[in-house]
């Protein structure tokens, strides 16, 4: 869209008129929803959307030419990604403030069972052991421990299958070797 057309609908926006708010939105909408998706949590389509409403309303319009670059549309755009990148920083760190140690794990469990966690945690390999601790500890969806890991969600499911598999197996021998005992 180009500074002549971007411009003036900017202004209206600015004086309340947010009938014109819709056809703006369209041109970054593709761009707010890709961003909203690599975010992977729920809210996050509606920040950047707010982002956008704040970032239209502090905007000012008279830095720019009205004429026929695209330069305020750029300005935008830039400005969506950076916020994309701020938003994506903050839930990494909050994600790593929150990391326990695997040894942690299990405190509230029996003594017994503690060991028996921790021994058949300890099993798995260290992939494995991550996707089923961040899914069942500490309550992460598929994305969010994707993000962590860097991996895919995809791979993240298959991790966590084979984890959990791999579990079944080794408490299934255990309790094999109690009652041969």
């Amino acid at each position: 869209m180009k500074n002549a057309f971007l411009i003036p609908v900017i202004r209206e926006i600015q004086n309340q008129n947010m009938s014109h708010f819709a056809e703006l939105f369209e041109n970054f909408e593709g761009l707010i929803y890709c961003y909203g998706k690599r975010l992977c949590y729920e809210d996050a389509t509606q920040e950047l959307t707010l982002f956008l409403l704040e970032l239209l309303d502090s905007l000012d319009t008279d830095r720019f030419p009205c004429d026929d670059s695209q330069g305020v549309q750029k300005y935008i755009a830039v400005s969506l990604r950076n916020r994309y990148i701020f938003l994506s920083k903050k839930q990494q760190k909050t994600m790593c403030q929150s990391d326990k140690p695997v040894d942690q794990i299990g405190v509230e469990l029996e003594t017994e069972e503690a060991i028996a966690l921790k021994s058949g945690l300890k099993s798995l390999s260290e992939r494995q052991r991550l996707a089923v601790t961040y899914r069942y500890c500490y309550g992460y969806s598929d994305c969010e421990i994707a993000q962590i890991m860097g991996i895919s969600r995809q791979a993240v499911n298959r991790l966590h299958k084979r984890g959990l598999t791999s579990l079944k197996e080794y408490f299934g021998e255990e309790e094999e070797k109690i009652h041969h005992a």
